[in-house]
């Protein structure tokens, strides 16, 4: 999955280092894009690949990984050139090599915080930066607002040798998914799982069991994958808003799944390979 990235290490821990241009990796966004460098085969740029073109004091301190840190961009006013180009943040689900994709999809995980959270949401007062952990805090009020993440889950629904495939709703073609949808206040994880199979495909459930869990930037979500055995009537009743489509299908004639970053792909493959 996109975070499974080898012998390279993730460190999250919030230790601010001055930057290195020759070893070190600028995350730049601009209205949801990423800044990249090269031509087919673009990459994260390293900071002296546009050091000219960069404001050092809006370098933000983001992560490391195998001892190359991460530089967020706090501005959004690099020039495009015709090596450095912007494009949409969804091109970094086919990123290679992977640590490249993970650093980039969670630099802007990042990112959205830091750029939505600019003010105190007590008294309006613009938020500081705590010099020695990811933290921000209120000058005037004092409250202190940390990284924002959503808890999601994904749900496998299993009816003998037939697992239920999905479509979002407004994409009619591409790869099937599976039903998930974000947990809500006072929920536990499994609540989540009958609630969202409830609403989107009129189904109830049992036997729900924990398979793998996922960070997910793209949506600053973490996300908790389970199976579920159907339980009663397998008639689907489709909530529109939602989902395209949603179809029953037996485990041999589900098609090969074109990609392998997401935990969505991972459990539909462990199902079709018969390992669930």
């Amino acid at each position: 999955m996109l975070q499974d990235i080898g012998e390279k290490v993730y460190h999250c821990e919030y230790a601010p280092v001055a930057p290195n241009p020759e070893r070190d990796y600028l995350l730049a966004f601009n209205n949801g894009r990423a800044l990249l460098i090269g031509g087919e085969d673009r990459q994260l740029p390293k900071l002296c690949q546009i050091h000219s073109n960069i404001d050092p004091t809006a370098l933000q301190f983001a992560f490391t990984i195998s001892g190359t840190s991460f530089f967020l961009y706090m501005k959004e006013d690099i020039p495009e050139t015709e090596e450095l180009k912007y494009d949409g943040i969804n091109v970094l689900r086919g990123m290679r090599p992977l640590w490249m994709a993970f650093a980039g999809v969670t630099g802007y995980h990042l990112y959205r915080w830091y750029t939505s959270h600019k003010f105190c949401g007590g008294c309006g007062t613009p938020l500081e930066h705590k010099s020695d952990e990811r933290e921000l805090v209120c000058p005037n009020c004092g409250i202190e607002v940390y990284p924002g993440i959503s808890p999601a889950v994904i749900v496998g629904i299993i009816w003998g040798n037939k697992l239920l495939l999905t479509r979002y709703a407004g994409r009619t073609g591409g790869s099937y998914a599976l039903v998930a949808g974000f947990v809500e206040i006072g929920e536990t994880l499994e609540d989540t799982v009958r609630r969202e199979i409830f609403e989107e495909v009129g189904l109830k459930v049992k036997d729900i069991r924990y398979y793998d869990s996922q960070p997910w930037g793209f949506s600053q979500s973490v996300l908790t994958g389970f199976f579920a055995q159907l339980d009663g009537s397998d008639e689907i009743h489709l909530e529109q808003k939602e989902l395209s489509e949603a179809v029953w299908v037996e485990r041999e004639d589900i098609q090969p799944v074109n990609t392998d970053i997401s935990l969505t792909s991972k459990m539909i493959e462990a199902f079709r390979h018969g390992e669930i």
